[in-house]
């Protein structure tokens, strides 16, 4: 695993906040070592579970956050640090316990700990539990990634993301789990900031609801006990407890559609600064990442890249923190002509060159771009709520409202020779794949690579209203080879040969416990790329 070099900030608005924010006007102090005093729970601590995640050839990010009653404002705990210790073995039994550590559970942090593991084996599972007090924790299971030069005859991940918890159950957790897989790309909204609401905006019943103290999210508290809530769920914590997550953030973990230092609301950006460091806490608090991802007030590092030996390298991308401010509004929107400016970004100037150095130097076979948007143009017209003017519609929270950025990254894959291209993307609720071209105006030009776009696992979409319309939308966008409105996840298996994507649904979620079933099957052959339906 690597990271990206550090970028020194400029003396500016959200350096000054950084400063207010370590000085600790929210709490965000640093933690000092302290002695834990011995604790024992009256009820389970671990109600959140387990998780791993970031893996390396030699270790990984063990997680956890101690919380016996997880929807009050701490938890259920006290002021006082807690000893925790996790436990490391070769087997799911536990029976061979490898090396056991030691971390410190802060109140400053929830109570979560995050240990970082050293010293394994390349290529293979582990298993580990955490103790705290007379408290046990579930089993799971944690797996390092190859050696850089390992030649790994297969991979097998999962992307998933967009979990809204009223839109209804997590069945499609539950089928990632039994996947067993080598890790999960989460593309994010792995919460949704909304208040308590019985009802949809169509006035349709939500199949579950939160509870009525639930406001919208601004407050640490706010987005703390958010987490706690969908981290509760007994699918969500199986998939967690399988295998190694890479988490991402999109910008429900904030504000819906967020770009840089502003929401679409234009709230002052010194407001939605603060809001965004108390957001990202929170997000730090409850994902299996590295100390090199806790935030700096509004600022964290959330690009970096891992290699699966000379199978795949994966950069994952942030698309959220450092682009450029929404074009003409937001929303969809025909003719937007500052979605074209040439210095419009969604990836901002220095991820752009760790990227492209990243792609010049990389050697692997498959080249992954794992981010949160949608990458390809796209026509919405014939959607639902999109009024059909007579020219192609966009998404401007999408790379199609930065157009030149795009073609940045395309002339980095070009220039870095790179002939086996995949981009991976979800935030839309609809499963999409898509073949990327070099000349995107024409779809006829040669293919760079492609894109799979994961649906979501519970949050509504939508879809044109008759087949005419869907007929519409394919002659819009040729380059389209499949679209779904339903829920599910995306599950790839990958070869030095070929990379095959199964299009994972569920058939409802308004219940628990219904199975996936693949909907859709893609391969794509090495050193050719463009997408061959199965």
């Amino acid at each position: 695993m690597t990271y990206p070099p550090s970028d020194p900030s400029a003396f500016d608005r959200r350096t000054v906040l950084r400063g207010a924010l370590g000085a600790g006007l929210i709490g965000l102090t640093p933690i000092q070592a302290g002695a834990a005093a011995p604790v024992s729970f009256s009820s389970d601590p671990f109600t959140l579970g387990v998780a791993s995640g970031d893996p390396a050839p030699d270790g990984f990010v063990l997680w956890t956050r101690l919380a016996p009653e997880p929807l009050k404002a701490r938890g259920g705990m006290n002021a006082h640090p807690v000893e925790v210790t996790v436990e490391i073995a070769d087997d799911p039994a536990m029976a061979r316990i490898l090396r056991s550590e030691r971390a410190i559970a802060h109140l400053e942090l929830a109570h979560s700990v995050h240990v970082e593991i050293e010293g394994l084996e390349p290529g293979r599972d582990y298993f580990y539990r955490f103790r705290a007090g007379d408290a046990e924790s579930p089993v799971g299971r944690a797996r390092t990634l190859p050696a850089p030069d390992a030649k790994p005859s297969q991979l097998r991940f999962a992307a998933a993301g967009c979990q809204r918890w009223e839109g209804g159950y997590y069945s499609a957790w539950r089928a990632i789990a039994e996947d067993q897989l080598d890790f999960v790309f989460h593309y994010g909204d792995y919460i949704y900031e909304y208040g308590f609401a019985t009802h949809d905006k169509d006035g349709a019943p939500w199949p579950r609801t939160m509870p009525k103290d639930f406001p919208a999210c601004y407050t640490l508290t706010d987005y703390r006990r958010r987490y706690a809530l969908y981290k509760s769920d007994p699918d969500l914590k199986a998939a967690h407890a399988s295998c190694p997550f890479l988490p991402s953030f999109d910008d429900h973990e904030i504000a819906n559609n967020w770009a840089g230092d502003s929401d679409p609301k234009h709230t002052p950006a010194e407001a939605f600064l603060s809001r965004r460091a108390m957001a990202l806490q929170a997000w730090y608090e409850h994902m299996p990442v590295r100390r090199a991802q806790r935030p700096r007030g509004p600022d964290v590092t959330a690009y970096r890249g891992f290699r699966f030996g000379a199978l795949a390298d994966i950069a994952v991308l942030d698309t959220r923190q450092y682009r450029s401010r929404q074009p003409c509004g937001n929303g969809f929107l025909a003719g937007c002509a500052e979605a074209e400016a040439p210095d419009r970004t969604m990836l901002g100037a220095a991820q752009e060159q760790w990227l492209a150095t990243r792609l010049r130097q990389g050697d692997a076979t498959w080249r992954v771009l794992a981010q949160q948007v949608l990458f390809a143009p796209f026509d919405w017209r014939g959607f639902p709520r999109i009024e059909d003017r007579g020219a192609p519609v966009a998404d401007v929270d999408t790379w199609n409202g930065a157009t030149a950025a795009r073609d940045r990254v395309i002339a980095m894959l070009d220039e870095a020779k790179t002939s086996n291209a995949v981009v991976l993307s979800g935030d839309l609720h609809r499963a999409l794949a898509l073949e990327l071209h070099r000349d995107v105006h024409h779809p006829d030009a040669p293919a760079v690579g492609v894109e799979f776009l994961s649906t979501s696992i519970s949050s509504v979409g939508g879809a044109p209203a008759n087949d005419a319309a869907l007929a519409a939308m394919y002659r819009n966008n040729p380059h389209l080879k499949l679209f779904s409105d339903q829920r599910g996840y995306t599950r790839h298996i990958v070869t030095p040969q070929q990379w095959q994507a199964d299009y994972r649904a569920i058939d409802s979620i308004t219940a628990p416990g219904h199975p996936a079933q693949t909907i859709g099957s893609f391969t794509i052959e090495a050193g050719r790329p463009g997408l061959i339906t199965r």
